[in-house]
Parts: C-alpha cells; structure tokens; sequence
C-alpha cells in the first residue's frame, strides 16, 4: 500500500528493465534522517548501507518538510561520506498526515468499477481536504461478510495532501534522488516485521507503537492489515531529559519519568478501548500483545514498565532479525529504531 507518484511507473519500468537488486530506503523524520540499502543474497537479504544523522533543528516539522534544502544537504553529505550508489528510493510521510480507512463496498464491484467507486466517490467522504488536493491511493483486501450476512469487498484507503508528499519529494529532489514509492511511516514498518506478525495466533489483534520524536502512532493490526490507526502528540522530545538514563536516577527524575511513561501508557490504554468500541455491530478480536518500534522503544525497562500497566505482553521490535539480517549488522540496542527505515527498502526490491 503506497501513495500513487507520479514518478511511480516509469521508475518501475526502469527498475526491471535493469534488474534491480538492491533497495534504498530514506526515512526523513523531526530528529534523524536515515538511508538504508538492502539487497538481494541468493534467497535472503542483506545489508549494504545502513546510515543516520541529525536532522537540522526545524528542517521537519508539523508532519512535513519545512526546509527541503536543509534535508538535502544532509542526504548529499550521506551519499558522499558513504560512498553510496542509489537509484530509486522509497520514502513515507509520518501517519499523522494521512487519512487511513478500511471501508467496506459491494463484493459484486469489477476491478474497474471499484477504482473509480473508490478515488472518486468514497475518498470524497473521508478526506478533510479537497479531493483535487490530495494523493489518493488504496489496496482491495479480502471479502468478508457482514454480521446481517451480506458479502463485502474490504478496501484499505489512504490519502494524504498534495503540499505534504511534495514538501518530502523536493528534499529528494534536491539531494539527486528520485523516488519511486511514497509510503506511510507505520505501513513500512509493518513491512520489515511481515514473519513476526505472521506467527500471531489467528484472530487475534496487534497492537503496533511507534515511538516518534515529536508524537506516538498507534496502530492496531489484524492479519497485518491496521484496523484502527491513533496519533498521539506525546514523543520522545516530551521525555528527552527523563530518558537519558534509566540507572541511578536522581528521585526527581525518576518521577519525572513514571509520570511520562504513565502518559503514554495512558495513552495507549486509550487507543485499544477506543478499538475494542469500535466494534458496535460485532465484537472486534481482542488485542494480544503490545510491539513497541521507533527510537523510544529503545529505551531502557520501557516494555517491562508499560507490561505492568497494560497487563499484556509488550515486547521491542527487532526487525533486523525479521528480515533475516547478519546479526552483527546492527547492535541489538538500536534495531527497533530501524523498522521503518528498512521496510522502505524492503519496499523497492
């Protein structure tokens, strides 16, 4: 599921044209910019290139790119220190900034007919835009069947603004880059951790955090496919100082930190009810675990603390291991800040 670029098909058509083997993905978030290079070794994966540095203070904010030129000197400083070769990259825009629903349509559409039911009558009552404004694109998922017994098509919709998808492409633009996906931050990371989410027990619910500098997304996932997507304005910045060290914290701190963790755990708690409600014609499957991605999951106790307040297993991503990488290509310390960065490369290959 991506954003439709116009770039899309003439890269793609590009890429098998010259057998493309390798994947780059650049993550622009608020406080790191980050470009990993997969490629293909034999039956399995490997990492190329897997490098970050600071974002320029203001260059992101608010969801977007405020200073493309800022973002793409840091990304031209990367390629050249790194000595990196990319060709077409994918890139997403934070879940805050899109409109993300799972609507249900007649079973009986034809692929044609459900195109233009969808881009051009459904995303009109979803967008708090205009439709002329926006990048609209969705993907069919299985049929199911109604509690009243009436079979329908499942369609996943995203949308997102015109001025927001471009403010990342000229960043791209500016640093040479050409892409050829737009996805969003919480379906890349989704991507990267595909075997891990596949052994959750059938009918049973995920419950997906992102931990982002400026706020938190949350996503519940059923069969991987988000059924209910919260953004919370509560991120790293807000605990920076609280997290610094989880050891011998001076009493103030320590509580500083309870009561931000408290927040989020707040928070979360908040989301799942609000999924659990949701369910007014049939219950919805409850949710059986808690995976925590982003920076902030990399924080110390983080997971043991929100397991005692959530009263569910809550665990860190590790998608170096999911995609199957070396083991020694990333510390263990640093891998949950990665998934998205990853799944965006896992996305051109």
């Amino acid at each position: 599921m991506t954003l439709d670029v116009q770039v899309t098909n003439v890269t793609s058509a590009l890429a098998a044209l010259l057998g493309l083997k390798s994947g780059m993905g650049v993550e622009i978030a608020p406080e790191q910019i980050t470009i990993a290079q997969l490629e293909k070794r034999g039956k399995g994966l490997g990492l190329k290139h897997l490098v970050t540095a600071s974002t320029p203070a203001g260059a992101v904010a608010g969801g977007r790119v405020e200073e493309p030129e800022a973002v793409a000197e840091v990304l031209r400083d990367l390629i050249a220190d790194h000595r990196l070769k990319p060709g077409p990259v994918a890139t997403a825009i934070p879940g805050r900034e899109a409109v993300i629903r799972l609507i249900r349509l007649p079973a009986d559409l034809q692929a044609d007919e459900l195109r233009e039911v969808v881009l051009n009558q459904e995303a009109e009552l979803y967008l708090p835009f205009s439709r002329s404004d926006a990048f609209v694109d969705f993907q069919p998922l299985a049929a199911a069947v109604d509690p009243d017994g009436v079979k329908r098509q499942e369609v996943l919709l995203v949308a997102a603004q015109l001025s927001v998808v471009n403010s990342y492409l000229e960043a791209l633009r500016r640093a040479g880059l050409t892409a050829r996906v737009v996805d969003i931050a919480s379906f890349a990371l989704v991507r990267a951790l595909r075997e891990p989410l596949a052994q959750v027990p059938p009918g049973a619910a995920v419950a997906l955090v992102l931990l982002c500098a400026d706020d938190t997304e949350i996503s519940i996932l059923l069969e991987g496919v988000p059924q209910f997507s919260r953004t919370v304005s509560l991120g790293t910045r807000e605990f920076r100082e609280a997290l610094e060290s989880t050891l011998d914290l001076p009493s103030f701190k320590a509580a500083n930190l309870s009561r931000v963790l408290g927040d989020l755990a707040d928070e979360i708690q908040r989301s799942l009810d609000f999924y659990q409600a949701s369910g007014t014609t049939a219950p919805v499957p409850p949710v059986a675990q808690v995976l925590l991605a982003g920076n902030g999951a990399n924080v110390r106790q983080i997971d043991e603390f929100l397991r005692q307040r959530l009263a569910l297993p809550v665990s860190r991503v590790d998608p170096v291991t999911a995609l199957g990488l070396p083991e020694t290509s990333v510390p263990p310390g640093l891998r949950s800040g990665f998934g998205v960065a990853l799944g965006l490369a896992l996305r051109i290959l």
